[in-house]
């Protein structure tokens, strides 16, 4: 074992001080700065949390110690699972790490004060972002801890959480999709984990239903990338490795779904459902438009000119792209009201909201993406939080009649 394992590895026991040092353990941690230089961003990182914990709380705001605890976990020992295993392989059995012996650490820490659902779920999550991070991040010593850290306290806050039993079956269901996408080769492994933490946060704050209408756009955008991809691939408009996903096309289209099923959950306003329900008729309706309006055998014209372009060129639309996006919103308006989520309004909402949403996102393409100033992934967080402003006008609108 080497040096700087061992010096992690002290790191992460350092995690049994804290119910009793509290802030105080600093000072052990300062000696293994000095004393490692390779563990030495590590070191600071957990420093910088628990030195925050008291400047907080003069404030009367509380960072738990039990989500520091998780991170030193999450940032110690956890890692050890991708030595030995491929960056799937390994993201699970991190998961597993954190979960086994981050569950006992939290107990212990918040002494009874928290229920085993609340430490199953928060572990659970500290988990997934910690395992997304150590992959995805060049400084993962700083991004982990913090990182992990930041998710767990944004969720460590009073709600209604389900039975021990329902939270681990909904991980269960949520891998088992992603793992079964990751080997039909529609997402890789940060997809896989980006995937898991919204349906776990989506159907824990909303609902089952809520996640199927996300699902679907997933399904259905995996499908329609592979529609004439040979076709495409010969124009070289293609979507890359051979359209696998990956984590920022998920968060792209999902962090605005996300965050109005969570609000839903807390508030308990229908305007959050229409909202939700436009917001993914956009990214539906925009991937259908731009995977199967890439075959039209007519050219496609500016949205801003309407002057022919080149197929693949950023704010073009042809009749069989507009056609297919609203077709794309409106099976998501079917599947809201097939589910009960919503009455026979939630098919116009759909269409709408879709409809509009996918040209926002033409036409932010022909604007701000085209000059660089927005990305892809970018353009599409901005549609469909314009598809959600939409749908929660049409809610209001619908109050009014």
């Amino acid at each position: 074992m080497e040096r700087e394992d061992i010096a992690r590895m002290a790191i992460g026991l350092m995690v049994l001080l804290l119910p009793y040092a509290g802030a105080f353990t600093v000072l052990p941690l300062a000696v293994v700065f000095f004393l490692d230089r390779g563990s030495r961003l590590l070191c600071a990182s957990l420093v910088l949390l628990l030195i925050m914990r008291p400047a907080l709380s003069l404030t009367d705001t509380n960072l738990p110690l039990y989500v520091i605890a998780i991170s030193f976990v999450a940032s110690t020992f956890a890692p050890l699972a991708f030595r030995k295993f491929d960056s799937l392989a390994g993201s699970i059995m991190y998961l597993l790490i954190n979960v086994g012996l981050g569950y006992p650490v939290a107990s212990l820490i918040s002494g009874g004060s928290l229920s085993s659902e609340r430490i199953l779920f928060l572990v659970i999550l500290g988990g997934l972002s910690g395992a997304f991070l150590h992959h995805v991040s060049k400084e993962r010593d700083f991004t982990v801890p913090f990182g992990t850290a930041m998710v767990m306290w944004l969720f460590s806050f009073d709600y209604p959480l389900p039975e021990l039993q329902r939270i681990l079956l909904i991980c269960i269901f949520a891998l088992v999709l992603g793992i079964g996408a990751y080997f039909a080769k529609a997402a890789d492994s940060d997809a896989v984990l980006s995937e898991t933490i919204v349906c776990l946060l989506v159907i824990l704050f909303a609902g089952l239903s809520w996640f199927i209408l996300l699902l679907a756009f997933y399904l259905l955008g995996g499908a329609f990338t592979r529609y004439g991809y040979s076709h495409k691939n010969k124009l070289g408009i293609a979507q890359s490795h051979g359209g696998v996903r990956g984590y920022k096309n998920v968060y792209s289209n999902s962090l605005v779904p996300l965050a109005l099923a969570i609000c839903y959950g807390v508030y308990h306003n229908d305007v959050f459902i229409f909202a939700f329900i436009a917001s993914v008729a956009t990214a539906n309706g925009d991937t259908l438009a731009s995977e199967i309006g890439e075959t039209s055998r007519s050219k496609p014209r500016m949205i801003t000119t309407l002057k022919e372009t080149e197929p693949g060129v950023d704010g073009g639309v042809t009749p069989l792209g507009e056609a297919a996006s609203l077709a794309g919103a409106i099976i998501i308006g079917l599947l809201a009201t097939g589910m009960g989520m919503v009455g026979v309004s939630g098919i116009v909402v759909a269409a709408i909201g879709g409809f509009l949403g996918t040209n926002f996102d033409s036409l932010l393409g022909a604007t701000l993406q085209s000059r660089g100033i927005l990305s892809n992934n970018g353009v599409n967080l901005v549609a469909t939080a314009f598809g959600a402003l939409v749908g929660g006008a049409l809610w209001y609108i619908l109050q009014i009649i």
